[in-house]
């Protein structure tokens, strides 16, 4: 027998996330706001699976830092794809300091800044054959994140008396 037919097969690849225009975050995906602090961040993973020949898959399970989702096949599934979501309590995730990123001092316009490979998710497939042996692939993805800078606050001008006089 060919061990890579025998071999069960798991990719993750991050997201779909909805387009965006340039110079923004996907509106779907995880983004870290200066000087604010966000309960959870949703993470979407694709993983695309093969089950070798006579094989069919069980249950994929893919995490990211202490939350895990989980999906469980029915009937012959043995190859696809599937897209999970992943909400991240903001705790779990307090390595990212967004006032690292941002320009000091802060830009006029408000600017984002895409930080590749910040996080990993973490995958495995399990499939199981008639006899019941159970055939076991991992996959790993890095994770991008967005950071949002805050623009500067406007500079205060002269104060004008209501007739229109400076102050």
């Amino acid at each position: 027998m060919n061990p890579l037919l025998a071999s069960a097969l798991l990719a993750l690849t991050q997201g779909p996330y909805s387009p965006a225009p340039s110079g923004q975050a996907p509106p779907d995906a995880p983004v870290w706001i200066a000087g604010q602090t966000v309960e959870e961040h949703a993470f979407r993973v694709t993983a695309e699976f093969q089950c070798p020949p006579e094989a069919v898959g069980e249950v994929l399970q893919v995490s990211i830092s202490d939350t895990m989702a989980r999906a469980e096949f029915s009937g012959e599934e043995s190859d696809g794809r599937r897209e999970l979501t992943l909400r991240v309590p903001g705790k779990q995730l307090q390595g990212l300091k967004p006032e690292l990123f941002c320009p000091r001092p802060a830009a006029a316009e408000p600017r984002v800044l895409r930080l590749a490979s910040r996080f990993t998710a973490q995958g495995a497939l399990i499939c199981s054959n008639a006899a019941g042996k159970k055939i076991l692939a991992h996959g790993a993805v890095a994770l991008d994140a967005w950071v949002l800078c805050p623009p500067a606050p406007a500079a205060a001008g002269p104060e004008v008396s209501p007739s229109g006089d400076p102050g």
